[in-house]
């Protein structure tokens, strides 16, 4: 068990004033007031009160919407074990013990560091530019007997990765994280890979990604290498090698600084430990051959696109290392989920109907591909018209009109009815191309783009959205999709 005396051993700072007894169990540790349940007892929690100023910093200076930890739990004080604030709460009221430091964000990572010491079980950490949130989610997925510790939906940058750590004072089997580009790069304490230390490290990608910082996707990849800066001697690197020769080259160079364990996987190359066999796609799920190491067998996913298939290698990797055999595991693919807005199915069934396949959660150039590969795959299996829309990826600076255009080359053999573009990177794009070919069109605002959507169904019609949650509405297109389908119901 662990104590509020025990914990804070060797942590620097100081008691507000001396306590009775300060033998309360702690098993929970947050820093926002949303992440609190009305129904939950918050008797054994920590609470780290971080200032906007200590948010900012951590933010890289930029201004950022945050509320001073102190106000967040106004009101609320006595219900948790322990307060951390650099402000000492003077209200009599106040009965909760209270820990005094000097820097909230500080104190933050010494405690993640002291349970991330004393937490000797699986450290996976993933990213990528595409896949990583999937990827980790069926990892979890795939050890649902367990405990595990990973990720709220795709909290991933510098500031969410102490707090998850610090969340290991709790009783966990396995800790899954998934890290951005913003937690890796060198602001700061450098890559969080350090702090992490994983036992396993995944990088699911490299593409077009953070191209208006960083752009080339060999910068893209270097950053992405950082992954492995923390890797435990001895631990295990496993790296997708589906992407350019140089970017593959910083990924395996890094991973050799830290191990001489790495295996790799593709959808293509059989050179690799682990690759794809065959596929075979199905309305509702596709049937993966696979061969892995000296086995081949077969998995059936729920969410059949080329990226998943990708996902679904790592994972099978990953899972083999910690528990030894995959075999137990292979039925769980065919009910994972991923998070809302990654390629998420919605059947309207009323006249016309039709199939709406939203995966508008984010987009890079490989997630674009994925996406419009997957259209391909399934549009044999609807009778309708099908009409597939594209929003612009965001973050791309100069590189964006270059990524733009590869993606209208990914769109020359897609046998689409209506190809709709939206944002001002395809503009251009989709106007020269409606010159030669009418089923490409861009529009300038959702209700006109749904309006032709509308126009065009046919009973069992298919539509599948893809593109950035950044720099545009296009996310909400679900929001006008929805409203068809009410109309329809009228």
């Amino acid at each position: 068990m662990n104590t509020i005396k025990q914990l804070l051993t060797d942590i620097e700072g100081s008691y507000f004033k001396e306590y009775a007894s300060l033998d309360q169990e702690i098993n929970q540790l947050e820093y926002f007031s949303g992440h609190l349940k009305r129904t939950r007892d918050y008797s054994t929690t920590v609470f780290v009160c971080i200032t906007n100023e200590r948010r900012q910093y951590i933010n890289q200076m930029r201004p950022v919407k945050w509320a001073d930890g102190n106000e967040q739990i106004k009101g609320k004080e006595n219900q948790f074990a322990l307060i951390v604030t650099e402000h000492p709460i003077e209200d009599p009221r106040v009965t909760t013990p209270q820990f005094i430091v000097q820097d909230s964000w500080r104190f933050l990572l010494e405690f993640a560091n002291k349970m991330r010491q004393s937490f000797k079980k699986p450290v996976i950490a993933i990213t990528g530019s595409a896949g990583k949130t999937s990827t980790r989610m069926m990892i979890t997925h795939a050890f649902k007997e367990e405990k595990v510790l990973e990720n709220r939906g795709n909290h991933n940058v510098r500031f969410a990765i102490p707090l998850y750590l610090s969340q290991l004072v709790g009783d966990f089997d396995v800790l899954n994280l998934e890290v951005s580009l913003n937690a890796l790069n060198t602001y700061d304490t450098g890559s969080m890979s350090n702090l992490i230390q994983p036992d396993i490290a995944i990088v699911t990608s490299i593409g077009e990604a953070h191209l208006s910082s960083l752009k080339t996707t060999k910068n893209v990849a270097y950053y992405k290498s950082k992954i492995f800066d923390g890797l435990k001697k001895n631990g295990t690197a496993i790296i997708n090698t589906d992407m350019g020769a140089e970017e593959l080259a910083i990924l395996i160079q890094a991973a050799e600084k830290k191990t001489t364990e790495i295996f790799t996987y593709s959808l293509y190359d059989t050179s690799r430990d682990v690759y794809v066999l065959s596929v075979e796609q199905k309305k509702e799920f596709c049937e993966v051959g696979i061969h892995f190491f000296e086995q081949e067998f077969k998995i059936r996913l729920s969410v059949p696109s080329s990226g998943m298939i990708s996902n679904a290698l790592a994972t099978l990797i990953a899972i083999w290392k910690i528990k030894g055999d995959v075999s137990a595991c292979l039925t769980t693919f065919e009910t994972f989920k991923p998070l809302p807005k990654i390629l998420e199915k919605h059947v309207y069934p009323n006249e016309p109907s039709f199939t709406f396949i939203d995966d508008t959660h984010n987009a890079s150039l490989p997630s674009m591909k994925n996406a419009i590969n997957y259209f391909k795959g399934v549009r044999p299996f609807y009778k309708g018209k099908s009409i597939l829309v594209l929003g612009q990826i965001a973050d791309l600076g100069n590189a964006a009109e270059d990524v733009h255009q590869q993606v209208m080359q990914e769109l020359t053999d897609v046998p689409a009815d209506y190809i709709y573009g939206y944002g001002e990177n395809f503009r251009k794009l989709f106007n020269e191309q409606n010159k030669n070919d009418h089923k490409y069109e861009w529009f300038d605002t959702l209700p006109e783009l749904t309006k032709n959507i509308e126009q065009h169904l046919t009973n069992d019609s298919i539509i599948l959205a893809k593109g950035s949650v950044t720099g545009s509405d296009f996310h909400e297109i679900d929001r006008y999709i929805r409203q068809i389908s009410l109309k329809e119901m009228v």
